[in-house]
């Protein structure tokens, strides 16, 4: 977003190192950014200011490998450390890459009424002492093998709700959400509760995102209904 330039270049040297190839999707943005521009690693996608898919157009990237890859997600507002992409791709080696891997993450807890207040976070600034499974991972620190995972976000009902269908999305197709093992500030946060951020228009109203965390949680336990995809 053209609101995140700042942080995008301060983010954009470390994430590059770590990959093959970085596909920078520009939202709102009509012209390419120099740091985007200048680094051979970076692959822009200018999206124009009229875009659809918004955040969710990263999901688009495994279909431009034209291969089986691992894709690592990075926000452009979140500083990742130098093994970032390494440690993840790691951890899901070990699953055998029928996983997705992940930093931030989510338990979904009861009554289950409020996406936002009825869960426990483990946020990607802190520790975490062990592996644990999670219900939802947030979609800027994920990993996955393209062979095991490759939704299509043109497919989405809604916008904004990418961290919960992609926890669908895993779900159906019986992947498991792991956050991994870390120290505290592994991740950093750049910048913060921005205005135009997705989570500040959740906190207004999370009425859809409730009644999708429902859906998710249903997964766990049986047929459910399949009106979630347009």
């Amino acid at each position: 977003m053209p609101s995140r330039a700042a942080t995008l270049a301060r983010m954009l040297e470390g994430a590059a190192a770590q990959v093959e190839r970085l596909f920078v999707f520009l939202d709102g943005f009509d012209a390419v950014p120099a740091e985007v521009a200048a680094n051979p690693k970076c692959h822009a996608v200018l999206l124009g200011r009229d875009a659809a898919l918004h955040a969710s157009s990263r999901f688009l990237a495994p279909g431009l490998f034209g291969r089986d890859a691992i894709v690592c997600l990075f926000d452009d507002d979140i500083l990742y450390p130098p093994d970032y992409a390494r440690r993840l791709a790691a951890r899901l080696a070990a699953h055998g890459g029928r996983a997705i891997v992940g930093v931030h993450g989510g338990l979904f807890t009861p009554p289950h009424e409020r996406y936002v207040r009825d869960r426990r976070t483990v946020r990607f600034v802190d520790a975490l002492e062990r592996e644990s499974p999670v219900h939802v991972l947030g979609t800027g620190t994920i990993a996955f093998a393209t062979a095991a995972f490759a939704p299509d976000p043109r497919t989405w009902r809604h916008r904004g709700m990418d961290d919960l269908y992609v926890a669908a999305h895993a779900r159906r197709a019986g992947l498991p959400l792991v956050a991994v093992a870390r120290p505290a500030g592994w991740l950093t946060r750049l910048d913060g509760d921005q205005p135009d951020s997705i989570w500040r228009a959740t906190m207004r109203d999370d009425r859809v995102q409730s009644e999708l965390m429902r859906y998710v949680l249903s997964l766990h336990a049986g047929p459910v209904r399949e009106d979630w995809w347009a």
